[in-house]
Protein backbone atom coordinates (compact mmCIF):
# COMPACT_ATOMS: atom_id res chain seq x y z
CA UNK A 1 0.00 0.00 0.00
CA UNK A 2 0.99 3.68 -0.63
CA UNK A 3 0.50 5.13 3.13
CA UNK A 4 0.72 8.86 3.95
CA UNK A 5 1.50 9.23 7.76
CA UNK A 6 1.73 12.74 9.61
CA UNK A 7 3.46 13.23 12.70
CA UNK A 8 6.07 11.00 11.07
CA UNK A 9 8.80 12.50 12.95
CA UNK A 10 6.85 12.22 16.32
CA UNK A 11 7.37 9.72 18.57
CA UNK A 12 4.60 7.48 17.49
CA UNK A 13 4.57 8.73 13.98
CA UNK A 14 8.76 7.07 13.85
CA UNK A 15 7.53 3.97 15.19
CA UNK A 16 4.40 3.51 12.22
CA UNK A 17 6.89 4.46 9.79
CA UNK A 18 9.30 1.82 10.40
CA UNK A 19 6.98 -0.50 10.89
CA UNK A 20 4.67 -0.05 7.50
CA UNK A 21 8.19 -0.13 5.83
CA UNK A 22 9.46 -3.40 7.31
CA UNK A 23 5.93 -4.88 6.22
CA UNK A 24 6.75 -3.67 2.56
CA UNK A 25 4.58 -0.34 2.34
CA UNK A 26 5.75 2.66 0.16
CA UNK A 27 5.33 5.45 3.10
CA UNK A 28 5.30 9.45 2.70
CA UNK A 29 5.69 11.24 5.46
CA UNK A 30 4.65 14.68 6.80
CA UNK A 31 7.97 16.61 8.03
CA UNK A 32 8.09 20.10 8.95
CA UNK A 33 11.40 20.57 8.62
CA UNK A 34 13.19 17.96 6.54
CA UNK A 35 16.59 18.38 7.15
CA UNK A 36 16.05 17.53 11.29
CA UNK A 37 17.47 14.30 12.48
CA UNK A 38 14.68 12.56 13.09
CA UNK A 39 13.95 13.62 8.97
CA UNK A 40 16.95 12.06 8.22
CA UNK A 41 16.11 9.36 9.99
CA UNK A 42 12.90 8.13 8.22
CA UNK A 43 15.18 8.94 4.80
CA UNK A 44 17.54 6.02 5.59
CA UNK A 45 14.45 3.92 6.38
CA UNK A 46 13.20 4.45 2.72
CA UNK A 47 10.36 6.89 3.78
CA UNK A 48 9.12 9.51 1.45
CA UNK A 49 9.39 13.02 2.97
CA UNK A 50 6.55 15.66 2.08
CA UNK A 51 7.38 19.27 3.15
CA UNK A 52 4.15 20.91 5.17
CA UNK A 53 2.71 22.08 8.37
CA UNK A 54 -0.17 20.48 9.93
CA UNK A 55 -1.57 24.26 10.54
CA UNK A 56 -1.62 24.79 6.64
CA UNK A 57 -4.15 21.84 5.24
CA UNK A 58 -3.38 22.96 1.99
CA UNK A 59 -0.04 21.96 2.18
CA UNK A 60 -0.31 18.22 2.52
CA UNK A 61 -4.07 17.04 1.99
CA UNK A 62 -3.96 16.65 -1.99
CA UNK A 63 -0.63 14.35 -1.19
CA UNK A 64 -2.55 12.46 1.43
CA UNK A 65 -5.28 12.38 -1.17
CA UNK A 66 -3.30 10.24 -3.55
CA UNK A 67 -2.42 7.33 -1.01
CA UNK A 68 -4.20 3.90 -0.32
CA UNK A 69 -4.08 5.16 3.07
CA UNK A 70 -3.86 7.70 5.74
CA UNK A 71 -2.35 7.17 9.31
CA UNK A 72 -2.89 10.34 11.47
CA UNK A 73 -0.56 10.48 14.29
CA UNK A 74 0.07 14.64 14.36
CA UNK A 75 -0.81 16.99 16.83
CA UNK A 76 0.24 20.65 17.06
CA UNK A 77 0.05 19.68 21.40
CA UNK A 78 -0.41 23.43 22.09
CA UNK A 79 -3.70 25.50 22.47
CA UNK A 80 -4.33 25.50 18.46
CA UNK A 81 -4.37 21.51 18.72
CA UNK A 82 -8.17 21.16 18.62
CA UNK A 83 -8.95 23.67 15.66
CA UNK A 84 -5.92 22.10 13.55
CA UNK A 85 -6.99 18.70 14.17
CA UNK A 86 -10.33 19.56 12.92
CA UNK A 87 -8.75 21.42 9.65
CA UNK A 88 -6.50 18.96 9.10
CA UNK A 89 -9.00 15.70 8.80
CA UNK A 90 -11.44 17.76 6.77
CA UNK A 91 -8.94 18.49 4.12
CA UNK A 92 -7.24 15.08 3.78
CA UNK A 93 -10.91 12.83 4.10
CA UNK A 94 -12.36 15.62 1.35
CA UNK A 95 -9.21 14.80 -0.61
CA UNK A 96 -9.15 10.34 -0.29
CA UNK A 97 -10.61 8.70 -2.66
CA UNK A 98 -13.47 6.16 -1.77
CA UNK A 99 -12.08 3.04 -0.54
CA UNK A 100 -9.24 4.35 0.73
CA UNK A 101 -8.54 3.99 4.32
CA UNK A 102 -8.29 6.47 7.44
CA UNK A 103 -6.77 5.81 10.98
CA UNK A 104 -7.43 8.70 13.68
CA UNK A 105 -4.99 8.76 16.51
CA UNK A 106 -7.32 9.58 20.17
CA UNK A 107 -6.91 8.08 22.73
CA UNK A 108 -7.81 6.58 26.25
CA UNK A 109 -8.08 9.75 28.44
CA UNK A 110 -11.20 10.67 26.56
CA UNK A 111 -12.69 8.41 29.38
CA UNK A 112 -11.66 10.25 32.20
CA UNK A 113 -11.62 8.87 35.80
CA UNK A 114 -12.22 5.50 35.46
CA UNK A 115 -11.00 2.98 38.29
CA UNK A 116 -11.97 -0.46 39.04
CA UNK A 117 -13.91 -2.35 36.32
CA UNK A 118 -12.39 -1.63 32.85
CA UNK A 119 -13.46 0.59 30.30
CA UNK A 120 -14.45 -0.31 26.73
CA UNK A 121 -15.34 1.52 24.03
CA UNK A 122 -18.72 2.11 24.17
CA UNK A 123 -18.19 2.89 27.92
CA UNK A 124 -19.20 6.42 28.86
CA UNK A 125 -16.84 9.74 28.09
CA UNK A 126 -15.47 11.97 30.21
CA UNK A 127 -12.47 13.51 28.80
CA UNK A 128 -10.03 15.61 30.69
CA UNK A 129 -10.27 19.35 29.61
CA UNK A 130 -7.12 18.56 27.73
CA UNK A 131 -8.20 16.32 25.39
CA UNK A 132 -11.93 17.87 25.65
CA UNK A 133 -12.80 18.45 22.26
CA UNK A 134 -11.21 15.01 20.74
CA UNK A 135 -14.78 12.94 21.10
CA UNK A 136 -16.27 15.30 18.64
CA UNK A 137 -13.68 14.97 15.92
CA UNK A 138 -13.67 10.96 16.55
CA UNK A 139 -17.35 11.21 15.27
CA UNK A 140 -16.57 14.45 12.66
CA UNK A 141 -14.20 11.69 10.96
CA UNK A 142 -16.81 8.81 11.41
CA UNK A 143 -19.37 10.64 9.71
CA UNK A 144 -17.43 11.90 6.83
CA UNK A 145 -15.54 9.27 6.31
CA UNK A 146 -19.15 7.24 5.59
CA UNK A 147 -20.24 9.83 3.79
CA UNK A 148 -17.62 9.73 1.27
CA UNK A 149 -17.17 5.56 1.57
CA UNK A 150 -13.90 6.07 3.24
CA UNK A 151 -13.03 2.85 5.66
CA UNK A 152 -12.22 5.54 8.78
CA UNK A 153 -10.97 3.58 11.93
CA UNK A 154 -10.48 5.43 15.35
CA UNK A 155 -7.92 4.13 17.29
CA UNK A 156 -7.61 5.40 21.23
CA UNK A 157 -3.82 4.33 22.59
CA UNK A 158 -2.85 4.12 26.58
CA UNK A 159 0.24 5.58 27.59
CA UNK A 160 2.92 4.97 25.38
CA UNK A 161 6.02 4.09 26.66
CA UNK A 162 9.26 2.39 24.81
CA UNK A 163 12.92 3.69 23.92
CA UNK A 164 13.00 6.45 26.90
CA UNK A 165 10.46 8.51 24.87
CA UNK A 166 6.76 9.54 24.89
CA UNK A 167 5.39 11.20 28.70
CA UNK A 168 7.90 8.44 30.29
CA UNK A 169 10.95 10.43 29.00
CA UNK A 170 9.59 13.86 29.90
CA UNK A 171 9.31 12.60 33.72
CA UNK A 172 12.64 11.59 33.76
CA UNK A 173 14.11 14.10 31.88
CA UNK A 174 12.54 16.96 34.61
CA UNK A 175 14.43 14.99 37.40
CA UNK A 176 17.50 17.47 35.95
CA UNK A 177 16.06 20.38 37.40
CA UNK A 178 14.34 18.78 40.26
CA UNK A 179 16.41 16.16 41.80
CA UNK A 180 13.11 14.11 42.03
CA UNK A 181 10.75 11.84 40.32
CA UNK A 182 7.51 14.22 40.58
CA UNK A 183 4.08 12.39 40.66
CA UNK A 184 0.89 14.46 40.27
CA UNK A 185 -1.53 13.91 43.01
CA UNK A 186 -1.43 11.19 45.51
CA UNK A 187 0.04 8.31 43.79
CA UNK A 188 -2.46 5.77 44.04
CA UNK A 189 -3.98 5.97 40.81
CA UNK A 190 -3.53 4.12 37.84
CA UNK A 191 -2.40 4.34 33.78
CA UNK A 192 -3.01 1.96 30.92
CA UNK A 193 0.17 1.01 28.81
CA UNK A 194 1.06 -0.08 25.53
CA UNK A 195 4.41 0.08 24.06
CA UNK A 196 5.06 1.95 20.82
CA UNK A 197 6.58 -0.66 18.66
CA UNK A 198 3.11 -2.73 19.54
CA UNK A 199 0.85 0.64 19.03
CA UNK A 200 2.61 0.81 15.22
CA UNK A 201 1.79 -3.52 14.92
CA UNK A 202 -1.91 -1.89 15.73
CA UNK A 203 -2.35 0.67 13.33
CA UNK A 204 -0.93 -1.40 10.50
CA UNK A 205 -3.14 -3.71 11.53
CA UNK A 206 -6.11 -1.39 11.41
CA UNK A 207 -5.00 0.31 8.23
CA UNK A 208 -4.79 -2.71 6.37
CA UNK A 209 -7.77 -4.41 7.36
CA UNK A 210 -9.58 -0.82 6.57
CA UNK A 211 -7.89 -0.99 3.79
CA UNK A 212 -8.91 -4.07 2.77
CA UNK A 213 -12.92 -3.47 3.20
CA UNK A 214 -12.92 -5.66 6.29
CA UNK A 215 -16.77 -4.37 7.85
CA UNK A 216 -15.63 -5.41 11.63
CA UNK A 217 -12.82 -2.89 11.31
CA UNK A 218 -14.33 -0.01 9.24
CA UNK A 219 -15.96 2.60 11.25
CA UNK A 220 -14.94 1.26 14.45
CA UNK A 221 -13.13 2.30 17.53
CA UNK A 222 -10.40 0.16 19.37
CA UNK A 223 -8.75 1.01 22.75
CA UNK A 224 -5.30 -0.43 21.94
CA UNK A 225 -4.05 -1.04 25.36
CA UNK A 226 -1.61 -3.57 26.54
CA UNK A 227 -1.70 -3.59 30.28
CA UNK A 228 -5.32 -2.20 31.80
CA UNK A 229 -3.98 -0.58 35.15
CA UNK A 230 -0.35 0.05 36.13
CA UNK A 231 0.26 1.47 39.34
CA UNK A 232 1.29 4.98 39.11
CA UNK A 233 3.50 4.67 41.87
CA UNK A 234 5.02 1.93 40.67
CA UNK A 235 6.34 3.68 37.87
CA UNK A 236 7.78 6.25 39.62
CA UNK A 237 10.43 4.32 41.50
CA UNK A 238 11.03 2.47 38.27
CA UNK A 239 11.95 5.61 37.05
CA UNK A 240 13.46 7.09 40.15
CA UNK A 241 15.91 3.83 40.30
CA UNK A 242 16.56 3.84 36.55
CA UNK A 243 18.45 7.22 36.85
CA UNK A 244 19.36 7.49 40.10
CA UNK A 245 16.77 10.37 41.54
CA UNK A 246 17.01 11.26 45.33
CA UNK A 247 13.15 10.27 45.70
CA UNK A 248 9.58 9.98 44.14
CA UNK A 249 8.04 13.18 45.62
CA UNK A 250 4.37 13.30 45.26
CA UNK A 251 3.06 16.46 43.67
CA UNK A 252 -0.02 18.23 44.49
CA UNK A 253 -2.55 18.71 41.87
CA UNK A 254 -3.49 22.00 42.11
CA UNK A 255 0.52 23.20 42.40
CA UNK A 256 1.10 21.06 39.15
CA UNK A 257 -1.30 23.20 37.47
CA UNK A 258 0.24 26.37 38.10
CA UNK A 259 3.25 24.68 36.13
CA UNK A 260 1.71 21.68 33.38
CA UNK A 261 -2.08 23.70 33.21
CA UNK A 262 -4.72 21.21 32.39
CA UNK A 263 -1.56 18.25 31.44
CA UNK A 264 -1.88 17.82 35.00
CA UNK A 265 -5.18 17.20 35.20
CA UNK A 266 -4.45 14.50 32.62
CA UNK A 267 -1.59 12.97 34.43
CA UNK A 268 -3.69 12.82 37.76
CA UNK A 269 -6.39 10.10 35.73
CA UNK A 270 -6.58 6.97 37.62
CA UNK A 271 -7.52 4.69 35.00
CA UNK A 272 -8.54 0.71 33.87
CA UNK A 273 -8.93 0.05 30.27
CA UNK A 274 -9.49 -2.85 28.03
CA UNK A 275 -7.88 -3.61 25.15
CA UNK A 276 -9.81 -6.72 24.67
CA UNK A 277 -11.60 -5.58 21.53
CA UNK A 278 -8.84 -4.51 19.26
CA UNK A 279 -7.11 -7.88 20.08
CA UNK A 280 -10.03 -9.51 18.61
CA UNK A 281 -11.02 -7.39 15.65
CA UNK A 282 -7.68 -6.67 15.04
CA UNK A 283 -6.00 -9.89 15.65
CA UNK A 284 -3.35 -7.46 17.64
CA UNK A 285 -1.24 -9.24 19.97
CA UNK A 286 1.64 -7.19 22.43
CA UNK A 287 4.63 -8.30 22.67
CA UNK A 288 6.87 -5.38 23.95
CA UNK A 289 8.58 -5.16 27.50
CA UNK A 290 5.82 -4.22 30.67
CA UNK A 291 6.25 -0.80 31.42
CA UNK A 292 7.50 -1.23 34.50
CA UNK A 293 10.74 -3.57 33.00
CA UNK A 294 10.66 -1.18 30.29
CA UNK A 295 11.11 2.00 32.71
CA UNK A 296 13.52 0.11 34.69
CA UNK A 297 15.99 -0.08 31.78
CA UNK A 298 18.50 3.15 32.90
CA UNK A 299 19.91 3.17 29.10
CA UNK A 300 16.30 3.85 27.68
CA UNK A 301 16.30 6.88 29.80
CA UNK A 302 20.00 8.12 29.02
CA UNK A 303 19.36 10.43 26.49
CA UNK A 304 16.36 11.86 27.67
CA UNK A 305 18.08 13.00 31.06
CA UNK A 306 21.03 13.75 29.42
CA UNK A 307 23.01 10.96 31.05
Amino acid sequence: MELFITGGTGYIGQAVARKAISLGHQVTALVRDDRSAAASALVRLGVKLHGGDLREPQSFAAAAGAADGVIHTASTNDASAAAADEAAVVAMLSHLHPGAAFVYTSGTWVYGNKAGEPAAEASVLNPTPLVAWRPAVEQQVLALAASRSIAAVILRPAMVHGHGGGVFGMIAGMVRQTGTVRIVGDGRNHWPAVHVDDLATAYLSAVERAASGDNRVTGQIFNVVAENAVAVAGMGEAIRASVGAERVELWPLDDARKSLGPFADALALDQTISGQHARRVLAWEPHGPSLIADLSAQTHFQQSTGA
